[in-house]
C-alpha cells in the first residue's frame, strides 16, 4: 500500500478545496485518491488498524496494572498517550502541508502511515489504556451490556444469524458486528464475553482510520482527511463509545451525506458507496440507517425539485434497491419468520423515553471544545448553505433534529423513535462541519465572507487562530475522554467477569458460583449449546452460551418469542405445587406454542434438606420452601421503563422429574 502524499502549495491549495466547496473528481487533485484507490486504502488501513489495536490490547493486558477506579496511573498513561498521538498527528499534518524538498519517498510515506493510523491510536490511548486492567468493556456487563455480551457469546458458540436468547429462531437484532465478533473470538480462542473488549476496540479503531482515506478522497487532501477523521474519532469517543456497533455507523454519516450529493450529481462510485453504507449499516444499527436513509430521500427530492426532473429520483431508486438487497442478507430470515409465524408486538424496542429524549442536543451552546467547534460549524453551514457539501451536512442535521422532535411527539401513539440516540449523529455532523469550516477558511480565506472588511493578512491570522483552536480543542477533548466516561469505566472494574474476577481485585458477587452451576449443568445435560435454561441471572447468560427460555427484557426480546405471553406462562407455573402438573404444563406450552421447554431452571432459594439442600434444624421445610424468579415487565411510558417483580416457585413442584441441587445461593433444577 502506497501512502502518496504529494503536496500542494500556493494556488493549488485553493484549487484543492474544490472538493470541499464543490464536487470535483479525485483525479484533478494533486493529493487526492481515485475512487478505486480510496477503496483499497480504506480496506488495507482498516485491517492494519485492527491488527495494531489487538496487538496493543494484548500487550496492555499483560502487565499487572492498578485498577482505574482505585488509582490515577491509568488515567495518567492515557493522557500521555493521547498527547503523543495528537502531537505526532499535528506534526505530520504540518509537514504534509510544508514538505521538506530533501525528503525521500519513504519519509513521506511514514507521515502518511502516521496520519492513517492516528485515529486508531486515540482508541487505544483514550479507551484501551483505561480498560487495560479489566477484561470487560465500558459498563461491564451491566444493563444493556448484559444482552450485548450475551449476543456475542451466543454467536461465538453458534456462528450464524441466530437469536441471542431463544433457540431455533432467527435474530431480530442486527447481528453483523456480533457475528464477525464471534468469528474473531473463535479464531483467537477467546470466550465470547472475553472477546467483547478487544473486538470493540478493534472495530472502532478500524472505522476511525478508514475515515482518513475516505475524507482524503472527498476533500482532495490527506491533511484535511486526517483532520476530519481525528475530529470525528474524538467526538465519538467522547459522546458515545459504549455501543461500538452503533458508533461505527454514526461516524460514517457525515461522509455518507457528502457522498449522496456526489451520487445525485452523477458519481457512480459515490452511489455505490452510499448503497454499501446503508446496506451494511442496516445489519449493524438500524436506527442510524433509518436516519441516514431519510436524509438521502430528502436530498434526492430537493434535487429533483431544483432540477425539475426525475434523474435524482432514479438515483435514489438505485441506491434504495441496492442497499435493501444488501440489508436483506441479514434481515430476510427474520422477516420471513415474522410473516409466517405467530409473534408478539414488534415495537417494544422503542418503548424508552429517558430525560435526554425530551431535549434537543445543541452542542454549539455548550462551553466545551466540541461546543466551540460546533459553533464554527454552525456559522459555516449558515454562511455556505448554498454550497453543495455544506447543504448536504445541513440536510443531515435538520433531518436528525426532525427525527428527535418527532420522537417527542410519538408517545401520544404509545411509542417513541428513540430520539435521544440521535445526539451522536448531531454532534458528529456539527463537528465535521466545524473541521471543514477551518479547512475551507484555509483555502478561500475570510474575505470570502467579508471581502470589504478583511484583508488577506488578517484572513491568514484568523485561520491560524481557528487551526489552533481545533488542535488544542482536539487535544483537550481526547484527554478528557476517560474522565467523561468515568462511571462506565468504573463499572467495568466493579463487575465480575466470566472468570468471577473483578478488575479492581475486590471480592466478586454470586458470580463466583457460576462456574459450579455451569459444571453441574454440563454434567447433567451433556452440553451448553442447545440446552434451554430458565433463569433471571443475566450475567450467567452473558458468560455461558445456554439458550434462554425467556429473554432479559421485552425491549431486547425477539418478537417471535412472544415475550409477554411467555411471562404469563411462567407466572402460571408458579401456582403449581404438583410435580406432574408442572411437567405437563411445560410440555403443553412446548406443544401448543412451539416454545422449547426448559431443560433446567437456575433460581434463587434454599433447597429443602430432603431434596439435596443443607441439612440441619434450620433447614426450610418442604411445604414452605420457595425458589424465586424475577419477571421483567414493560411499564413504558414510565421511567425506568422496566419493572422487575419477584414470583416464587414452590419447591414441592420439583420433588419429582427434577434433579435439584443447591449451589451457593442458587437452586439448580435439572429435568430428568
Amino acid at each position: 500500500m502506497c501512502f502518496d502524499i504529494r503536496m500542494h502549495t500556493g494556488t493549488t491549495v485553493e484549487h484543492n478545496q474544490a472538493s470541499v466547496t464543490g464536487f470535483s473528481t479525485a483525479e484533478t487533485q494533486p493529493d487526492a485518491l481515485s475512487p478505486l484507490r480510496t477503496i483499497v486504502h480504506m480496506l488495507v488501513t482498516g485491517a492494519v488498524a485492527a491488527v495494531a489495536t489487538v496487538v496493543a490490547w494484548f500487550i496492555m493486558s499483560r502487565p499487572s496494572l492498578p485498577a482505574y477506579n482505585t488509582s490515577y496511573v491509568l488515567k495518567a498513561l492515557s493522557s500521555v498517550g493521547s498527547v503523543l498521538v495528537i502531537l505526532f498527528a499535528a506534526v505530520s499534518v504540518y509537514y504534509v502541508l510544508h514538505p521538506r524538498p530533501s525528503w525521500s519517498n519513504w519519509q513521506r510515506r511514514v507521515l502518511g502511515v502516521l496520519l492513517y493510523l492516528a485515529p486508531a491510536g486515540l482508541v487505544i490511548t483514550s479507551i484501551g489504556i483505561p480498560l487495560a486492567a479489566t477484561s470487560l468493556y465500558l459498563d461491564g456487563v451491566s444493563v444493556d451490556q448484559a444482552f450485548r455480551t450475551q449476543f456475542l457469546s451466543r454467536l461465538t458458540d453458534t456462528p450464524g444469524w441466530v437469536d441471542m436468547a431463544y433457540p431455533d429462531m432467527p435474530s431480530f437484532y442486527p447481528g453483523l458486528w456480533f457475528f464477525t465478533g464471534g468469528l474473531f473470538a473463535r479464531m483467537t480462542g477467546l470466550a465470547g464475553w472475553a472477546a467483547y473488549q478487544p473486538w470493540a476496540l478493534m472495530t472502532l479503531a478500524a472505522a476511525f482510520s478508514m475515515l482518513v482515506p475516505l475524507w482524503r478522497h472527498l476533500t482532495g487532501s490527506l491533511a484535511s482527511g486526517a483532520t476530519v477523521a481525528l475530529v470525528t474519532a474524538v467526538a465519538t469517543l467522547h459522546v458515545a463509545p459504549e455501543e461500538p456497533y452503533a458508533a461505527i455507523v454514526a461516524v460514517g454519516m457525515p461522509a455518507a451525506m457528502v457522498m449522496t450529493r456526489h451520487a445525485l450529481l452523477g458519481s457512480r462510485w459515490a452511489l455505490f458507496g452510499v448503497m454499501v453504507y446503508l446496506g451494511l449499516s442496516a445489519n449493524l444499527y438500524t436506527l442510524f440507517t433509518a436516519l441516514s436513509a431519510l436524509s438521502v430521500v430528502v436530498m434526492a427530492i430537493a434535487a429533483a425539485i431544483r432540477e425539475k426532473g426525475i434523474r435524482p429520483l432514479l438515483k435514489l431508486l438505485a441506491m434504495g434497491i441496492g442497499s435493501i438487497l444488501i440489508a436483506l442478507l441479514g434481515w430476510l430470515p427474520y422477516l420471513h419468520a415474522l410473516l409466517t409465524q405467530p409473534h408478539g408486538p414488534t415495537g417494544k424496542a422503542q418503548h424508552y423515553l429517558p430525560k435526554d429524549g425530551t431535549e434537543l442536543m445543541m452542542p454549539f451552546f455548550n462551553v466545551s471544545a466540541l461546543g466551540v467547534l460546533a459553533l464554527i460549524g454552525l456559522v459555516w453551514l449558515v454562511a455556505r448553505h448554498r454550497q453543495d457539501d455544506a447543504r448536504a451536512l445541513l440536510v443531515g442535521i435538520l433531518t436528525a433534529y426532525g427525527w428527535a422532535v418527532a420522537s417527542m411527539a410519538m408517545p401520544v401513539l404509545g411509542t417513541t423513535l428513540l430520539g435521544f440516540r440521535v445526539a451522536l449523529p448531531i454532534a458528529l455532523l456539527f463537528a465535521v462541519a466545524g473541521a471543514l469550516a477551518i479547512i475551507d477558511l484555509r483555502g478561500v480565506g475570510m474575505p470570502k465572507f467579508y471581502p470589504a472588511t478583511v484583508d488577506p493578512a488578517k484572513s491568514r491570522g484568523v485561520t491560524r487562530v481557528f487551526a489552533a483552536i481545533l488542535a488544542f480543542g482536539t487535544l483537550y477533548y481526547a484527554i478528557d475522554i476517560p474522565m467523561n466516561h468515568e462511571k462506565k469505566i468504573d463499572t467495568a472494574y466493579t463487575d465480575a467477569d466470566g472468570n468471577a474476577r473483578r478488575g479492581d481485585r475486590m471480592p466478586a458477587d454470586a458470580t463466583v458460583y457460576y462456574a459450579q452451576v455451569d459444571e453441574h449443568l454440563v454434567e447433567k445435560l451433556g452440553k451448553r449449546s442447545g440446552s434451554t435454561i430458565l433463569t433471571d441471572e443475566q450475567h450467567f447468560m452473558s458468560f455461558y452460551p445456554y439458550h434462554a427460555y425467556q429473554a432479559m427484557t421485552a425491549h431486547y426480546a425477539n418478537p417471535l418469542g412472544e415475550f409477554e405471553r411467555r411471562n404469563e406462562e411462567i407466572e402460571s407455573w408458579t401456582q403449581i405445587t404438583d410435580p406432574d402438573e408442572l411437567i405437563a404444563a411445560m410440555d403443553r406450552a412446548a406443544e401448543e406454542e412451539g416454545w422449547t421447554a426448559p431443560d433446567a431452571l437456575v433460581l434463587r432459594g434454599e433447597v429443602p434438606a430432603e431434596e439435596g439442600g443443607p441439612a440441619g434444624s434450620d433447614a426450610t421445610p418442604m411445604e414452605e420452601a420457595e425458589f424465586s424468579y424475577l419477571i421483567a415487565d414493560d411499564i413504558y411510558p414510565n421511567q425506568p421503563n422496566v419493572r422487575f417483580r419477584t414470583v416464587h416457585f414452590p419447591a414441592s413442584a420439583f420433588q419429582k422429574h427434577w434433579d435439584v441441587t443447591q449451589i451457593g445461593p442458587f437452586a439448580v433444577a435439572v429435568r430428568n
